[in-house]
């Protein structure tokens, strides 16, 4: 007896998978999901902050640049010449004044907290303005003494107060300047060092003594 066999239909697929509710969790309360969201918001301040000096640094860089282009020349042709051990005394002042300028900077701004201080870290903000303009001359001094690669030299590059006028006149004049700011951030780093181990020794209170022993009694001894 011929019959035709039919396949077996497939069945459908199920509901969709749930989530079953994990005995011991408990959800987040309103109070700390605003608290995550507030600190969600100051996380992206943060950042938009680390931004906003990353831009001003860089910006700092390229306007120091531009500007060694009209005034380092005066600098380096007026004033170097002049300058106490001339255009080397002039290089080792630069690079003492290197590591004290960063530290104005960094310093003040270490100490803002933009998040719950916003009026006393614009007052931070404020104190580091002097080390940003020093830093601005410092990096105006280095931009007008770096000699452009020789494709881009010209005539010009060797007039009086020039890169490569200066390169010429004084030609260890980076080595000076190097060596003047490793010396002086290994010298104020020592004594930032001496500075702390001195203040720590002084607010950790003293220890106190341990209890001796009570004295003993002498025994009586028989007669």
């Amino acid at each position: 007896m011929g019959g035709s066999t039919k396949k077996p239909r497939r069945r459908a697929a199920g509901p969709a998978l749930r989530y079953a509710h994990v005995r011991g969790a408990r959800s987040a309360s309103p109070a700390e999901r605003r608290a995550r969201n507030r600190e969600g918001d100051d996380d992206r301040e943060d950042r938009r902050f680390g931004v906003l000096m990353a831009l001003t640094v860089v910006a700092v860089i390229v306007l120091s640049a531009l500007a060694g282009f009209v005034w380092g020349r005066r600098l380096w042709a007026e004033v170097a010449p002049g300058w106490p051990g001339g255009g080397y005394g002039f290089a080792v002042t630069t690079g003492l004044l290197t590591p004290p300028a960063v530290a104005a900077v960094v310093v003040p701004l270490k100490r803002a907290n933009w998040r719950k201080e916003k009026a006393r870290s614009l007052g931070w903000a404020a104190a580091a303005l002097p080390g940003a303009a020093l830093s601005f001359v410092i990096l105006l001094i280095t931009f007008s003494a770096t000699r452009p690669k020789r494709r881009r030299r010209g005539p010009e590059c060797y007039d009086p107060g020039q890169a490569c006028w200066v390169q010429e006149q004084y030609p260890y004049i980076w080595f000076v300047g190097l060596a003047a700011a490793v010396l002086c951030t290994a010298l104020g780093g020592w004594i930032a060092y001496r500075y702390a181990q001195r203040r720590k020794r002084l607010l950790t209170p003293p220890e106190p003594a341990a209890p001796s022993d009570p004295p003993r009694p002498d025994r009586p001894t028989c007669t």
